[in-house]
């Protein structure tokens, strides 16, 4: 009974010992070691291929991992770029339309509150009157207090742009060194158990990250379409193009379809079209359910990690870690699930 008790305890000084140190570790060491880590796990991957076409077109390590590199910022440079340009466009065509989207929702809360007079006896007028009022202090409370934070964090946005180009440019310098002494690099590391161990645990890590962004990869696709040809079929203007942002926006946790799909059937109303904002809802149940079913066998199965713990870890991650927790929760999850497991097999526990 004590050795059961002891082997409990360890048990649990070791869990803490994990969980602090991968807070501490994902906190105020990732900052500093994020573009090195992602240099070298680059570069792990890709050597044999690099290795290759140095056989092949005589062309040194180090340019031919620069050049993959830029390839790759370049291409998802343009993708955000044009995501970015479809953004504004679109927001362009909705201010354009306030005027026309204030004059159906005025006529919609009418309709509604002489309806509701009608069949139930309430004071239409009086309902109206209230609800618009609320409205109005809304909209006035949004541009006294949100747009002036929006614009004052302006700078924040400019600084954090500007991280994101030095990290890149960091990451790039680093795969250039990393490819060109990376066997020498290597024999030293293999000659350490400690980092053997790490090695192995990291191996693990990466591993599992692949199958996550490959199961994200699926489901967004799955999505995508769906929400594409049944938009496109209902007559919606820009079906296509709103089907593929609105599977974009489900890989987002906390935002998901229903950020797009239930505005979107909001608008449908009030130009009295019912049966398109029905649909719009339906689809939004569909992808619910879609994800719902597609993540436990294409992420839970195969990780071994419930998908409740990932979406947990997502929620855990935007609060300790800011807006990047989005990334870092889950990767917090998986390093700490591989060390506490190599740690229990090395422990016996």
């Amino acid at each position: 009974m004590e050795r059961i008790t002891a082997a409990r305890a360890k048990e649990y000084v070791l869990f803490g010992t994990v969980l602090l140190g991968v807070y501490i570790g994902f906190k105020y060491l990732s900052p500093l070691a994020a573009p090195f880590l992602f240099a070298f796990a680059f570069v792990s991957v890709l050597h044999p291929m690099l290795e290759r076409m140095q056989r092949k077109y005589h062309i040194k390590k180090g340019f031919l991992t620069a050049g993959i590199l830029l390839l790759l910022c370049v291409s998802a440079g343009i993708g955000i770029w044009c995501l970015v340009v479809f953004l504004f466009h679109k927001l362009g065509d909705l201010f354009g339309q306030i005027d026309l989207f204030e004059e159906k929702f005025y006529l919609f809360v009418g309709n509604c509150c002489d309806g509701m007079e009608r069949k139930f006896g309430m004071d239409g007028e009086g309902i109206e009157k209230f609800v618009l009022e609320r409205v109005n202090v809304f909209i006035e409370n949004f541009q006294v207090q949100v747009v002036p934070k929006i614009m004052n964090e302006s700078v924040g946005y400019v600084k954090n742009i500007a991280g994101i180009v030095s990290f890149l440019a960091i990451m790039i310098i680093a795969a250039v060194l990393l490819s060109k002494d990376y066997h020498p690099i290597m024999e030293k590391l293999r000659g350490r158990e400690e980092i053997r161990c790490m090695l192995q645990i990291g191996k693990k890590v990466f591993r599992h990250i692949g199958t996550f962004l490959r199961a994200q990869a699926v489901i967004l696709l799955i999505i995508s379409c769906i929400c594409s040809v049944t938009l496109f079929l209902a007559g919606i203007e820009g079906g296509i193009a709103v089907g593929l942002f609105t599977g974009f926006m489900d890989m987002l946790p906390f935002i998901g379809t229903g950020m797009v799909l239930m505005p979107l059937a909001f608008w449908q109303i009030l130009n009295g079209y019912y049966t398109k904002a029905v649909i719009c809802v339906i689809l939004y149940v569909v992808c619910a359910v879609t994800r719902e079913i597609l993540e436990p066998k294409l992420i839970g199965e195969k990780m071994g990690i419930f998908p409740v713990a990932v979406l947990f870890s997502v929620y855990a991650g935007v609060k300790l870690f800011g807006v990047f927790g989005i990334i870092k929760g889950p990767l917090a999850l998986i390093t700490f699930y591989e060390i506490w497991q190599y740690g229990r097999e090395r422990k016996g526990l």
